[in-house]
């Protein structure tokens, strides 16, 4: 499985690699075909982040409000649950 990873607009080094980190991790423990694009960056929303997922079937998009110390967290979470379910509908 190929994820292309960009991160936008995450300021603190140790937090940016800590999401590739989370991503690398979620690469190796679900194989899916196909190539994926992750991109994180914040909302034109104060306050609010914007996770894409381009995957085979679609493009994804989430928005949430986290601090940028929960990012990683927050996108492990998001990221899993659209892989394990890459066939369900398009949304965003």
């Amino acid at each position: 499985m190929d994820i292309q990873l960009e991160i936008e607009g995450v300021p603190d080094r140790a937090i940016a690699d800590a999401i590739r980190k989370k991503v690398r991790t979620l690469r190796q423990q679900i194989a899916l075909p196909g190539e994926w694009r992750v991109t994180i960056g914040p909302s034109e929303t104060r306050g609010e982040w914007n996770l894409g997922i381009h995957a085979p079937s679609g493009w994804h998009l989430a928005s949430f409000s986290e601090p940028v110390a929960r990012l990683p967290d927050v996108i492990e979470k998001t990221l899993r649950a659209r892989l394990e379910r890459p066939a369900a509908g398009v949304a965003g």
